[in-house]
């Protein structure tokens, strides 16, 4: 299960390509061949994982770009996560033990 403390990134077997501003982007997971289109916040959201950052600074820095109330935008990138996890796009880092 992911939180807004979950950091994520694309998984090792997945190439991600923004087809330009407002055009979406296009995810494909390369051992099946699925395709798959993005609309923009998905796009976003692709974009800025990095591996480093968790959920909440990703929704804290994509709240800055959609001009929609924070609640919202938290709900939906928690649902997009969600999905793309399920469907093996996206993967967890597992927290850092000392």
């Amino acid at each position: 299960m992911i939180n807004l403390r979950t950091k994520l990134q694309l998984s090792p077997d997945v190439t991600f390509r923004s087809l330009g501003d407002g055009q979406g982007a296009v995810v494909v997971e390369t051992k099946t061949g699925q395709l798959y289109t993005c609309n923009d916040t998905t796009t976003a959201f692709l974009e800025a994982l990095d591996g480093t950052r968790t959920l909440g600074e990703i929704v804290d820095e994509l709240h800055c770009i959609f001009d929609v109330d924070q609640p919202v935008l938290e709900s939906d990138l928690n649902d997009i996560a969600g999905e793309l996890l399920n469907n093996g796009l996206i993967t967890p880092i597992p927290p850092h033990r000392p």
